[in-house]
């Protein structure tokens, strides 16, 4: 899923997920990169800050000093593959994936992590069985079940994914972007009300408004959407968001729900 829709209540929550095209990569490192290089936990506790904290050309070239020392440690693999894949870089994103899981088949980001990348890729029957995968290697991670709650939304599986985010609900009652995009599969069922009531959950009535405005859109009521756009810019006139969407409505409208990167 693309564009405005996506940008509101993006749920891919591993580490980080970048959406747009492929960009250039850093600097190659030094002609040394064992020089000076971490190894071990140290190497990636810091990696996954830096990673978390959207310092990817920083990550990379730590990243590949710690493999040259250490190109057994799966861990290492798995956060360059999620550099790659937040860069856009998937293909060489789905390779260290690979290879992490090779080494560490047990390693749930891994599965996490590789399934989100088929989830941006449109692939979300393929995503399935590595999100399964993480949830079943790690059950009490609320953001694996997250996930999978989005790529079910993605694939049309809208009752899977009610079920999904309920259980990541249930682990941590207190995530926004889970009530958020709870709202939406219920929105896709028809659900206003509940939609509504998930989306108050983490936003103030213009905004919530504004969602189901959006949920109204990708569900082809364009009429609905424009009038609810419309009330929340009553409740609040300077929202840019639901004055941002009611103009691309007014333009062509929402891109597909099923459309992706």
């Amino acid at each position: 899923m693309r564009g405005r829709s996506l940008l509101l209540w993006l749920g891919l929550l591993v580490l980080a997920v970048g959406c747009g095209g492929a960009r250039p990569m850093p600097d190659e490192p030094p002609e040394d990169p064992d020089k000076g290089a971490l190894t071990g936990d140290l190497a990636v506790q810091l990696a996954q800050t830096l990673i978390e904290s959207g310092a990817h050309g920083t990550a990379v070239p730590m990243l590949r000093g710690a493999l040259a020392k250490n190109p057994e440690d799966a861990r290492l693999h798995y956060l360059m593959a999620t550099v790659l894949r937040d860069r856009g870089v998937y293909r060489q994103a789905r390779e260290e994936y690979a290879v992490a899981l090779k080494l560490q088949p047990s390693l749930a980001p891994a599965h996490a992590g590789l399934a989100v990348l088929l989830d941006l890729e449109g692939k979300h029957e393929e995503a399935r069985p590595l999100h399964e995968q993480a949830i079943k290697l790690q059950p009490d991670v609320p953001r694996y079940l997250n996930n999978f709650g989005f790529s079910r939304y993605l694939a049309g599986d809208h009752q899977a994914a009610i079920d999904a985010f309920e259980k990541a609900l249930r682990l941590e009652p207190n995530a926004p972007t889970v009530y958020n995009n709870l709202g939406f599969a219920l929105a896709a069922l028809g659900r206003t009300d509940e939609a509504k009531r998930m989306f108050r959950q983490s936003l103030d009535e213009a905004a919530a408004l504004n969602n189901l405005a959006l949920a109204h859109e990708l569900r082809g009521d364009p009429s609905a959407a424009r009038r609810m756009y419309q009330e929340a810019l009553l409740v609040d006139p300077s929202l840019k968001a639901a004055l941002a969407n009611l103009e691309a409505l007014d333009q062509g409208g929402a891109p597909p729900a099923e459309e992706t990167e």
